[in-house]
C-alpha cells in the first residue's frame, strides 16, 4: 500500500507547520495523500504491477520506490508501541493495516492511533478496483479526529503506518506520491513512514523510511 479523498471532512481545516515557521491552516482536503495509498503507480496497483500485470510477473523489487538501506543503522522504535503495530498488522490480515504514530516534538513516538482502512468500500462504490487486500485508504474523520487529539495533547504527527500483505517492506511508488505534496516534499515534516510486512503466519519485517532533505528522499532502516 502511501496515504485521503477529495472529499470534504469539515471546514476548520488543520494547522501545520513546516520547517518550524508559522503554522498554517490547512483543509481537510489537503489531507488526501496523508491517508491515501494503493500499492503500485497511478492507474494500477504495484501489488497488480500495473494494468493487466499480475504480482507474480514482476518482483517487489520493481515496484518499489524505496527500500531499506543496508548500509543505514537500524531504526529503534519504542517495543510496546512497535508490538501494538505488529498486532494490528495480524488482526487485520489478509487485508492491510493502517494508522498513525504520533509524538514528542522532538519526535519520540508515544501512541498508537489504529485507523479503519476503508478501501474496500471505496471499490464498492466504484472509486477503484484495488480492495483492502492491495491498498489502503484511512477514514478521512478518523484521520481529522486523531490530528485534533494529538494537537490537543501537544503531540504531533511522527509517523504514518500500513501493511503490506504477503509482500516486502518496502515504499511503493503509490507510497510515495502519498506522501509527498505539490512541493515533492513530505506533507507533514517529519512524519516518517513505516511499513509492516505480514503473511498469515505472522510479522515477517518492518521499514521505517525517513526523508532525507539534502537528498530529497526516503531512505529505508530495518527497524528493531
Amino acid at each position: 500500500g502511501g496515504v485521503i479523498s477529495n472529499s470534504c471532512i469539515g471546514t476548520e481545516g488543520l494547522r501545520r507547520s513546516r520547517g518550524g515557521g508559522k503554522s498554517t491552516l490547512v483543509h481537510p482536503k489537503e489531507l488526501a495523500p496523508v491517508v491515501r495509498s494503493a500499492a503500485g503507480r497511478p492507474r494500477g496497483s504495484d501489488r497488480d504491477g500495473g494494468a493487466g500485470v499480475s504480482d507474480s510477473d514482476q518482483p517487489w523489487e520493481e515496484r518499489a520506490a524505496a527500500r531499506v538501506d543496508e548500509t543505514l543503522a537500524p531504526a529503534e522504535l519504542p517495543r510496546e508501541l512497535l508490538l501494538e503495530v505488529f498486532q494490528h498488522a495480524r488482526e487485520c490480515y489478509p487485508e492491510e493495516c493502517c494508522g498513525l504514530l504520533t509524538g514528542t516534538d522532538r519526535g519520540d513516538p508515544v501512541r498508537v492511533i489504529r485507523c479503519s482502512n476503508v478501501q474496500s468500500a471505496r471499490v464498492a462504490r466504484g472509486e477503484s478496483v484495488l480492495d483492502a487486500r492491495r491498498a489502503f485508504w484511512i477514514d478521512e474523520q478518523e484521520l481529522l479526529n486523531a490530528l485534533r487529539g494529538a494537537e490537543q495533547r501537544g503531540e504531533r504527527l511522527v509517523v504514518v503506518y500500513h501493511s503490506h500483505v504477503d509482500t516486502a517492506a518496502y515504499l511503493s511508488f503509490t507510497d510515495l506520491e502519498g506522501a509527498l505534496g505539490p512541493d515533492g516534499r513530505p506533507i507533514y515534516d517529519g512524519a516518517a513512514q513505516l511499513v509492516v510486512s505480514v503473511q498469515e503466519s505472522g510479522v515477517q519485517a518492518a521499514a521505517l523510511f525517513e526523508w532525507d532533505e539534502s537528498e530529497r528522499r526516503f531512505r529505508g532502516r530495518a527497524v528493531r
